[in-house]
């Protein structure tokens, strides 16, 4: 039934279908109209109405008006071809709908235009469907879902076209001019509608207008700039706001086509605001690009260096150093940085120096400034407009050079007005400061420099020496020296300013002679040196002026060579005067009288002539006379390393100490005392007027010299032996003091004593307290090598009332005097000795690898102190010949230090006797004295090959061995004829040397056969190793062996003893080998006979018919019974279920 009304249905619709397409015939009417008609079928509608429903399908045709496409605007009415009128759609629709409409049309033709699938009628057909749907929403038709039939035009086409129209329409209303016209007349109305867009595009593109200044410098930016776009030239009304980005390039915006203005609202980073207001014409379709620069923003108002003096804070270099030519290097980096973060190459670099420029005041400072006039080298400046000019970032500055006299170290920068003191690098930065730049920091800066300073020293010399240090008791300290300036400008010395020609500094001399300033004392120039005060004891003859320069810093101009130093003439003076002695006033000739400096030392001796006088003056005797010689009266004086000059005095600036010397012309007498002169006038003769010699008395000496020790006259040879000599002296002065001296003379050479090349002296110094004092000197020396020498003391008084220059009084020196001598005696070592086993401690010594024998020796006559060497050896009596074992001698020695004159004392001799058995071996002994241990003396010796007390005997050494022999099961003396039995050897060892290396070595015997036992062929043996710990002891030796074939027999252990010191060489000590002993022998008992076996019993046992574990029970056979079971059973089961099933 479907099926027919489907068929049915299409039918009719085929047929309405062909009705429709029909052509029908054109009415003409009678006035100017617009042809109206429809040409040709372009689909099927269907009106789907707002409910869902669909209220009609009909096909549509492509409607034109004189040929061009026009749409139905009313679904609800049919159309005619014909002629109708055309009024403006204004007149019935509004702007938004007649837009609404137009807009709609629009996108389906830019859709289609761009969907090339779809048929020109199809597209058409879209047009009219996004008409009405548009249409019936504003005039409400209720049919605003109207559509095509999807076979026509599918349903995602349909949805995608209705979404986009409305969207465009939403999106692009006022970016199209919209219009259309109305057509009425017969039947439907036609509409015809338009959009034209109205818009272009405008952009601005933003320069730089100084890229030299702006180019790769993060301080200037063109992004971020925004500039209003109006549409009035007051720029009051605006219609778009564009921001540059870091090309300097805006987005686009879309403008309706116009003429608008354009102004710079807000500047980018580093630039100046553009207030220029711009014209942009924006044509349709068209993009418009309006170019503009900025202008950077840059200061002009650079920093100035102006170079000062820093010490005096002004423009005006001290003495010949100058403010000009200072170069300072400045460096320009992009970017903001401090100090601590400039990058490691700058952008750019200049170096500039100072020049000298006068101000409005005519006064002179020394300026520098980026600027062409006081560039050295560098890149070029940055400009704007021809101005010099820095960019936005940071500026450094530090001085490079220092001007001539002033140094680098320590410049500092200040800003006028302010304490701060930049020293080192300079750094600032030039930062927007509103439509400008500027500097953050002050833009003039005074630079100090410290001017180089340095000092002088100088050398006073003596004008005849040429020589640094001062002559007698004269100076060169305290020589005063003016430092003059010769320099045009003043200069700072000691916080005072001096101008040319004036003193700036006086220095004084030190001890040698060196006058100098602190090495920062004056400032770089030229100063001339004078001396203003001559030194004590020094004339101004020889001074002179000496002009110097200062140019390096901290540097002392030295003015201490020859060429360079200050000399002066030293005064120098003469001495006269007459000797005479005592009572008789006679005039004493030739005595010599020593002259002496009290300041160097230096001495020489004057003599008198016939008349006692003496005089150092040139006119007397020439200087150069004998110069100094000091014999004669006709000897000339000269003090000084200078060459004699007669028109000067002998003597020196100084204070002298006169001294008259001992001579046959005042023997007898005592002489004057010392005294002092002074030289301190020049070429003055001091007259010391007459000098008078006491008489004075004799002394008399008596001696006795003895052993401090024993207080005898004779003395034992040693090492340190003390010789005491008391001395009566008579005659004394009291008060006066005296010098004792004494020394030791050998009698039978009468020559004085010398020990290691030294003589033995001694001397004993004393006031006298009364004219007659006994007093004692005493000589501590080696007198070991002196045995047998007579020794003699001399002595010799000397007054000490001079220190200096004692006087021989006194002397006794008689090498016949008996109270002077004593004798030395030789020192004789007894030796006593007693050798002897170190164990036993007895004569008798067993053979053995290590034996000690120990030699006991008493030592008499030793000095106490003295270290000694004992030396030992062995000596072989029967030979009378150094005992050697292996190729060595057999000795010892033993060092000690004597504690007393007798002592007793061990030495040790350890040897491997072994093969000295019988031997008489005599202890031979030698005593060194070891005070010179590279040249030991040997003092005794004992060496007597008869002497008992040094003899020993070796005893040869006996090993004895007793065992036994025994079962090791039960311990006794028969064992059983087993297969495995163990005999224990029990052996007693006595005579063993402890420390030697054993082995014991068995075997069995048969006793019977007394032959070896052989089990298997082998001998039945074993043996045992050991280390003998004591001299005695007792050790066992298992024999383990089968005895089953051995009843009845007696078996007898047989031993031997083997020293194994040489492993490789055995040494049988000791054997056991009796077949008869009893203790070594066992008996292995006879077997019993075998026991007869029992017969059976005649009557059988009774099986068991039980199972037992493990028997075989017929497991198959009850399976197989058990299957036959199953079988039946399953069987009858089976019939009884098949006659169930029958009955039933």
């Amino acid at each position: 039934m479907n099926k027919i009304l489907k068929r049915l249905l299409t039918g009719v619709l085929t047929l309405a279908t062909v009705f429709t397409a029909l052509p029908t015939t054109a009415v003409h009417a009678a006035e100017t109209q617009y042809w109206t008609e429809t040409e040709e079928r372009v689909g099927i509608v269907e009106k789907v109405m707002n409910d869902g429903s669909i209220g009609s399908t009909f096909n549509e045709g492509h409607m034109t008006v004189d040929g061009e496409d026009a749409y139905c605007i009313d679904i609800n009415t049919g159309f005619k071809n014909g002629y109708k009128t055309r009024s403006d759609a204004s007149t019935r629709m509004t702007a938004d709908q007649i837009a609404d409409v137009a807009l709609s049309i629009e996108y389906v033709k830019q859709y289609t235009k761009s969907h090339t699938g779809l048929s020109s009628q199809h597209a058409y057909l879209l047009r009219q469907l996004v008409v009405w749907q548009r249409l019936s929403v504003h005039l409400g038709w209720s049919c605003d879902n109207v559509r095509a039939a999807y076979d026509e035009i599918s349903k995602s086409v349909q949805d995608e076209v209705f979404a986009g129209a409305k969207a465009f329409v939403k999106e692009n209303k006022g970016r199209y001019d919209c219009y259309g016209y109305i057509y009425t007349g017969e039947g439907q109305d036609l509409g015809q509608f338009f959009a034209e867009l109205a818009v272009g595009n405008g952009k601005i593109q933003k320069s730089s207008s100084n890229t030299t200044v702006t180019n790769g410098n993060d301080c200037y930016s063109l992004s971020g700039t925004t500039y209003g776009v109006y549409s009035d030239k007051g720029c009051t009304k605006s219609v778009a706001t564009l921001t540059t980005n870091a090309n300097g390039n805006t987005d686009t915006v879309e403008l309706r086509a116009s003429t608008y203005y354009v102004k710079e609202t807000k500047a980018p980073k580093g630039f100046q605001l553009d207030k220029n207001v711009y014209t942009m014409t924006v044509k349709v379709n068209e993009t418009t690009t309006l170019k503009v620069s900025d202008i950077p923003k840059v200061t002009d108002t650079l920093v100035e260096l102006f170079k000062i003096d820093m010490e005096t804070s002004k423009a005006t270099p001290q003495g010949n150093a100058s403010l000009e030519g200072a170069e300072f290097v400045w460096k320009y980096y992009d970017g903001y940085h401090t100090k601590d973060n400039l990058p490691s190459e700058p952008t750019r670099t200049w170096t500039t120096k100072t020049i000298a420029e006068k101000d409005s005041k005519n006064e002179v400072h020394y300026i520098t400034r980026l600027a062409d006039s006081y560039k050295v080298s560098g890149d070029s400046f940055y400009t704007q407009n021809g101005t010099i000019c820095l960019p936005l970032g940071t500026i450094t500055v530090e001085e490079k050079a220092a001007p001539n006299g002033y140094l680098l170290e320590g410049a500092y920068m200040q800003a006028a007005g302010s304490s701060e003191q930049i020293k080192g690098v300079y750094v600032a930065q030039i930062t927007e400061d509103g439509e400008l730049a500027a500097l953050n920091v002050s833009n003039q800066y005074s630079v100090s420099d410290k001017v180089i300073r340095g000092g002088v020293k100088i050398q006073k010399r003596d004008l005849e020496t040429k020589d640094t240090k001062a002559q007698g008791g004269a100076t060169l300290k305290d020589t005063a020296f003016e430092i003059i300036s010769l320099n045009d400008n003043a200069v700072l010395v000691d916080g005072k300013l001096y101008n040319k020609n004036e003193v700036v500094k006086t220095i004084h001399t030190g001890v040698d002679g060196i006058a100098a300033t602190a090495a920062d004392t004056l400032p770089y120039g030229k100063y001339r040196i004078e001396e203003s005060n001559a030194p004590e004891g020094y004339l101004t003859d020889g001074a002179n002026s000496i002009e110097f320069d200062i140019v390096n810093d901290g540097e002392i101009v030295d003015l201490t060579d020859e060429a360079h130093s200050v000399y002066n003439q030293i005064k120098r003076g003469d001495l006269e005067g007459v000797k005479i002695g005592d009572g008789t006033h006679k005039r004493l000739a030739n005595v010599p009288f020593r002259i002496t400096s009290k300041t160097t030392g230096e001495s020489h001796i004057i003599v008198t002539d016939k008349n006692g006088q003496f005089s150092t003056a040139a006119d007397w005797v020439s200087h150069k006379q004998n110069t100094n010689a000091g014999k004669t009266s006709e000897d000339g004086i000269w003090f000084g390393t200078s060459t004699p000059d007669d028109s000067k005095g002998a003597l020196l600036y100084d204070t002298y100490t006169i001294k008259e010397l001992r001579c046959d012309s005042n023997k007898g007498m005592t002489l004057i005392p010392a005294f002092d002169v002074v030289v301190s006038r020049n070429k003055t003769v001091i007259d010391l007027g007459t000098l008078t010699d006491d008489y004075e008395p004799e002394i008399s000496i008596h001696t006795t010299a003895a052993d401090k020790v024993t207080g005898e006259k004779s003395i034992v040879a040693g090492k340190s032996v003390t010789i005491v000599d008391t001395v009566t002296l008579d005659g004394l002065k009291k008060g006066t003091k005296y010098q004792l001296k004494g020394w030791q003379m050998v009698k039978s050479e009468n020559a004085q004593l010398l020990i290691d090349g030294q003589p033995v002296e001694s001397d004993y110094t004393f006031t006298a307290k009364k004219s007659e004092m006994e007093v004692e000197v005493s000589y501590t020396f080696n007198a070991s090598a002196l045995g047998g020498k007579d020794l003699v003391t001399f002595e010799e008084l000397y007054n000490l009332s001079n220190p200096d220059e004692p006087v021989k009084v006194a002397e006794h020196k008689d090498i016949e005097d008996e109270g002077q001598t004593v004798t030395i005696e030789e020192r004789v070592i007894e030796i006593h000795t007693n050798a002897a086993d170190k164990v036993t401690d007895e004569k008798m010594i067993v053979a053995g690898k290590e034996v000690t024998v120990i030699d006991t020796v008493t030592l008499d006559g030793l000095e106490k102190g003295t270290k000694y060497q004992l030396k030992g050896w062995q000596m072989v009596k029967s030979e009378n010949a150094q005992l050697l074992i292996d190729g060595k001698p057999v000795e010892s020695d033993y060092t000690f230090t004597a504690k007393d004159s007798s002592m007793e004392v061990e030495i040790a001799f350890t040897f491997n006797a072994s093969e000295l058995a019988g031997k008489e071996l005599v202890t031979f002994e030698e005593l060194y004295d070891l005070s010179n241990p590279d040249e030991p003396t040997k003092v005794a010796e004992h060496k007597d090959i008869e002497d008992e007390g040094q003899t020993v005997t070796i005893t040869e050494r006996i090993i004895t061995m007793h065992t036994t022999a025994t079962g090791k099961a039960t311990g006794e003396k028969t064992i059983e004829a087993d297969d495995k039995v163990t005999i224990v050897d029990t052996v007693t060892l006595d005579g063993l040397e402890k420390g030697v290396k054993y082995t014991l070595k068995g075997w069995e015997m048969v006793k019977s056969e007394n032959a070896e036992l052989l089990a298997n062929g082998k001998r039945v043996e074993n043996d045992l190793t050991f280390t003998a710990t004591d001299t005695k002891m007792e050790v066992q030796i298992e024999f383990t062996f089968n005895a089953s074939e051995l009843a009845g027999k007696e078996l007898v252990t047989f031993e031997e003893l083997y020293d194994v010191t040489n492993p490789d060489e055995p040494i049988k000590v000791a054997e056991h080998k009796d077949i008869k002993d009893e203790g070594q022998t066992v008996t292995i008992k006879e077997k019993p006979e075998s026991p007869t076996t029992p017969d059976e019993p005649s009557t059988p046992t009774k099986a068991s018919t039980s199972p037992k574990t493990g028997d075989n029970t017929p497991f198959a056979a009850l399976f197989a019974m058990m299957g036959i079971s199953a079988a039946g059973l399953i069987f009858a089961c089976y019939k009884r279920f098949r006659r169930v099933k029958k009955s039933k």
